[in-house]
């Protein structure tokens, strides 16, 4: 199994465990995240984003699969939390797809599988 590098590993670990700042310490202060056609960059935008598309609705992760490819990590999860899921398959599952500089998260994808 490929083992996740320290940033993207905090940003599942973070929001299973309700730390906001943990979760923002992963990214660059200049990154950018495209959530299921939505764009959201830099971090305060982020900061944002996370506290209403995550915390604010407890998301809770379960990594299912890991791949690396041309230095993009993709990570499939199943996510669960305090959100709407009328029209959303059961288990709803995620690819996030991660871009690392400097060990930080600059970009991240994030679809529904």
């Amino acid at each position: 199994m490929i083992r996740l590098p320290e940033s993207v590993h905090a940003y599942f670990a973070a929001s299973n465990e309700a730390k906001p700042e943990a979760f923002l310490a992963a990214f660059d202060d200049n990154a950018y995240v495209q959530d299921n056609g939505r764009a959201i960059s830099g971090i305060k935008a982020i900061a944002g984003w996370i506290k209403a598309e995550v915390f604010d609705v407890h998301v809770q992760f379960k990594i299912i699969d890991i791949a690396k490819k041309d230095g993009t990590y993709h990570v499939i999860a199943s996510v669960d939390g305090d959100f709407d899921k009328t029209n959303l398959p059961a288990p709803l599952l995620m690819k996030h797809s991660f871009q690392l500089s400097d060990g930080k998260i600059k970009e991240l994808s994030i679809s529904l599988l």
